[in-house]
């Protein structure tokens, strides 16, 4: 009898300590989906985070848009200036071909702003990732938009009056330091309007143009400045020799632009590329969360 009455209480225990466990198993279940629905603020959704993963992603690939329309606009605007299309037709391919990528970079910034409307930045990590992302696209689209004015600018002085110094004049003409002097100072004033709205690594460019112009241009006044024909002839020669170094210093002033424009470029990419790839850990973060809290991660 004992034996067969202890062994219902055993089965009871067994049966209790089964169901406290469960118990405590859904309990802690319970506790965990409460604590991450408690954790989140009211008015967040799984489509809130799902619908700003996805505006990230435009965002990211609207980035390689850029790339196709600068060279595009480089490429048709270098040639309306060199093959000297005229004031007119310079204007219509700046007119054109800047303002599609001025429609693209408002385009990129009313994505920004749609973004940072989302109910999902109520959570302030998603908010802070966000923050950051915002911050850095938002440089890559201000570089895009710089560089349509340095390009612009350049092209227009160093591709435009300047050009003509080293390529159209007649060296071996009587008149040559008189025409030097005067297409020198239409490059000189050129470059000094295209430093207007440049940025610090153009204005260093046009800069080192500007030195090495200036200085052949008072070379070839004191060839106009002489006194008698030997004088002259000197000046000239001075003149010449100081010409053979002119590439030279072009191609230096011209390197240091290319090796700082290169460097900043890869900086503001490489804090974009590190904030979307925050921002997007941020995001998956959130969406495991949602996930856990409905069962949908099991």
């Amino acid at each position: 009898m004992e034996e067969t009455a202890s062994a219902p209480g055993r089965g009871r225990s067994g049966r209790t300590a089964i169901i406290v466990i469960a118990l405590v198993a859904a309990l802690v279940a319970a506790g965990l989906g409460t604590w991450f629905a408690l954790s989140r603020p009211a008015g967040t959704s799984r489509a809130d985070v799902v619908r700003l993963d996805k505006h990230r992603v435009i965002v990211d690939n609207s980035m390689n848009l850029y790339d196709p329309l600068v060279q595009q606009f480089s490429g048709r605007y270098s040639n309306a200036i060199s093959e000297k299309a005229g004031q007119a037709e310079e204007e219509k391919v700046l007119s054109q071909d800047r303002e599609r990528i001025v429609r693209e970079s408002q385009a990129n910034r009313d994505r920004l702003e749609d973004m940072a409307d989302s109910p999902a930045l109520q959570d302030q990590e998603l908010a802070q990732a966000f923050n950051r992302f915002k911050d850095q696209y938002s440089a890559v689209i201000a570089y895009n938009d710089q560089l349509v004015i340095n390009t612009s600018n350049i092209y227009r002085s160093v591709g435009g009056p300047c050009a003509a110094l080293h390529s159209s004049l007649n060296v071996a003409s009587e008149s040559y330091a008189q025409d030097y002097v005067k297409s020198a100072d239409e490059c000189l004033a050129a470059l000094g309007t295209a430093k207007e709205g440049a940025d610090a690594e153009t204005t260093i460019l046009l800069t080192d143009v500007e030195t090495v112009i200036r200085g052949q241009r008072d070379k070839q006044q004191e060839v106009l400045n002489s006194k008698d024909a030997l004088e002259r002839l000197s000046k000239s020669t001075l003149a010449g020799v100081a010409l053979l170094d002119i590439n030279d210093a072009f191609a230096k002033a011209q390197t240091t632009y290319e090796a700082a424009t290169k460097d900043k470029y890869s900086k503001i990419i490489e804090s974009a590329n590190s904030s979307n790839s925050e921002f997007e850990g941020v995001l998956k973060k959130s969406l495991e969360q949602f996930d856990a809290a409905s069962g949908e991660g099991k």
